[in-house]
């Protein structure tokens, strides 16, 4: 009854500490707190004691969703019972049952099910969903149709399908839309795919939904479609190329006639297409992009030569607005600088950055030292695919893998290996992918303690 919310977040902090039979009834009472709803610990911390309460009494989180006033706390009890509704679909019944908030609970059900092709469905399901059909927020209704195709609507298929191919609708929408598609695999999924290759910015979706079909004729048709994509998104389809042998011919035969400019195949690029240990395409990457050093010799005498390129002089002599936008395209994908960036790798903030051979030592032999957080997996699919990227997150289902260029959700039942390699997820090249002049920029840029503004054009 205390009206103070340091009481209540005392509390919520002890609620962890109690008899997990204790933890539900003290819940109930701090859930009902409105007031609570955009509080930064409160939501979480309750949601904290509560996780224990799935396994030994998950009728209880319906109770307590009932009553629930703090959208994140309901969101993830939506998510938590979601997770087990193969073994036991009662509790999501009474959830969407009792529920007075669907935005909050389709939102937990909609990420736990991020990765399924298929669920039980609800038996109130239907009727929640008809209901939702009508709400005036559209991306409610659009969860709501994604979730219903999950659950295996095939009315609901189909009008994703009008979605996707509605030239006139939302980009947003049509690229969800489309993503719907290939994950449940709808029947006629390569002749949608190859209809939106022509659509800038829905074409690398689609590229990824004709990667499910191993046939070297889709190889040759993303080539062609090179050209189309939008340049920040050409990186995903090289993606794309380099995940199949069946592919890689087509991508490698085009860089080699300067139908695909070389410099557009990165280092990791290379190291995918290498990861497939065959001999003729190793061999072709090295005719039409070049080869790659392996030994330690190799490396530290690569590293000597840039040194000796490197120095105070040339570096002084550099476009650090250049080096900016070089670190922008060749690394802000995976690492934090000055807050801006990806977290696939480590925030070089507040690295050794003013040391050159602290640099040159991680950018030439980025698997010298890799902490276990870095590490590369590479996933072989049982539909022929190689993925590399870093394991972000995994659940007795599914599991999600970050890449260079997207963050994929993929079913355990369709990974036919898995391998975590002592090696880093940056690939090496780099310096000889850019040349002397954009590494001279990029390595005075990173030197430098402030920020720097980008080119004017």
């Amino acid at each position: 009854d205390d009206p103070s919310g340091l009481v209540r977040l005392a509390l919520a902090s002890a609620l962890q500490r109690l008899p997990i039979a204790d933890r539900p009834a003290l819940a109930t009472v701090l859930v009902a707190h409105k007031e609570d709803a955009q509080d930064h610990n409160l939501p979480l911390l309750i949601w904290y004691g509560l996780i224990p309460v799935a396994d030994r009494d998950p009728g209880a989180l319906v109770t307590i969703a009932a009553r629930c006033e703090l959208p994140l706390t309901r969101k993830f009890i939506a998510r938590r019972l979601t997770e087990d509704i193969e073994k036991n679909g009662a509790p999501v019944n009474d959830l969407l049952t009792q529920t007075t908030a669907p935005d909050d609970i389709t939102a937990g059900l909609a990420e736990a099910l991020t990765g399924w092709r298929k669920a039980p469905k609800p038996a109130a399901w239907d009727t929640l969903a008809a209901k939702l059909s009508t709400s005036a927020d559209a991306a409610l209704r659009d969860r709501v149709r994604e979730l219903s195709v999950v659950f295996g609507d095939g009315r609901a298929l189909d009008d994703v399908k009008k979605i996707a191919l509605d030239s006139k609708g939302e980009i947003p929408a049509r690229k969800a839309a489309l993503q719907t598609l290939i994950d449940n695999r709808a029947p006629d999924l390569r002749a949608i795919c190859e209809k939106l290759l022509d659509t800038r910015f829905l074409n690398p979706v689609a590229a990824r939904g004709l990667a499910t079909f191993d046939d070297p004729a889709i190889g040759a048709l993303l080539v062609k479609a090179y050209p189309k994509f939008h340049q920040s998104e050409r990186g995903q389809l090289l993606a794309t190329l380099v995940s199949r042998p069946a592919f890689i011919t087509a991508l490698l035969d085009a860089v080699a006639a300067g139908k695909i400019p070389r410099t557009d195949i990165t280092a990791f690029d290379a190291r995918q297409i290498r990861s497939f240990n065959d001999p003729a395409l190793t061999r072709q990457l090295g005719d039409a992009w070049g080869e790659q050093r392996e030994s330690s010799a190799d490396k530290k005498a690569l590293i000597a030569k840039w040194k000796q390129r490197l120095t105070p002089a040339a570096l002084a002599q550099a476009d650090l607005s250049a080096g900016r936008a070089t670190w922008t395209t060749a690394c802000a994908t995976c690492h934090t600088l000055y807050g801006e960036g990806g977290k696939l790798g480590p925030d070089l903030t507040g690295a050794g950055r003013d040391n050159l051979d602290y640099l040159l030592e991680n950018i030439v032999d980025p698997s010298a030292v890799v902490s276990a957080d870095f590490r590369m997996t590479v996933l072989t699919l049982k539909d022929g695919r190689v993925l590399n990227g870093m394991v972000a997150a995994k659940t007795d289902r599914t599991l999600t893998l970050q890449t260079m260029t997207e963050k994929l959700t993929i079913e355990r039942s369709d990974i036919a290996k898995q391998e975590e390699l002592p090696m880093s997820l940056m690939p090496e090249g780099l310096p000889e992918a850019l040349g002397e002049t954009a590494m001279r920029n990029l390595i005075a840029f990173l030197m430098r303690k402030t920020q720097v503004p980008l080119p004017t054009q």
